[in-house]
């Protein structure tokens, strides 16, 4: 071969590298979206906490733990056990969303806090609200 022809080549290999390497940086930044439902497969169903327009913590339905996260007015904790979850404790005046009890995803409105700005709801009602 000749000198010509290798630099050719060589220069192929760079500008295909770099294609991968771009490629592989744009997936990242698409796969970190927090909006976006988690790609692992559940144990029961994603639900998320959504703060002001926002998901703020993804979670398993089928995975018993609890989740802490601050709203406008305080903290919330939800508790999550055999596939349903509630809210446990909230630093709100009304306290209506930890009277709304558990919810399993087949309910017709998520659970709601208001002066926090939070609603907890699967991932189904999530994604057609965050659309919007």
């Amino acid at each position: 071969m000749k000198r010509k022809e290798i630099l050719i080549i060589i220069g192929v290999v760079i500008v295909c590298l770099c294609a991968v390497l771009g490629m592989k940086l744009l997936n990242k930044e698409t796969d970190s979206d927090p909006n976006a439902t988690p790609k692992e497969t559940p144990t029961g169903q994603w639900v998320a906490i959504v703060h002001r327009n926002g998901v703020a913590q993804w979670f398993d339905s089928g995975v018993d733990a609890e989740y802490t996260v601050t709203g406008d007015y305080g903290e919330m904790t939800v508790e999550v056990k055999d596939g349903r979850w509630h809210v446990e404790h909230v630093e709100c005046p009304n306290q209506n969303c930890f009277q709304m009890g558990w919810d399993d995803g087949t309910g017709f409105m998520p659970i709601t806090c208001i002066p926090n700005n939070i609603f907890i709801a699967t991932s189904q009602w999530v994604e057609g609200y965050l659309e919007q």
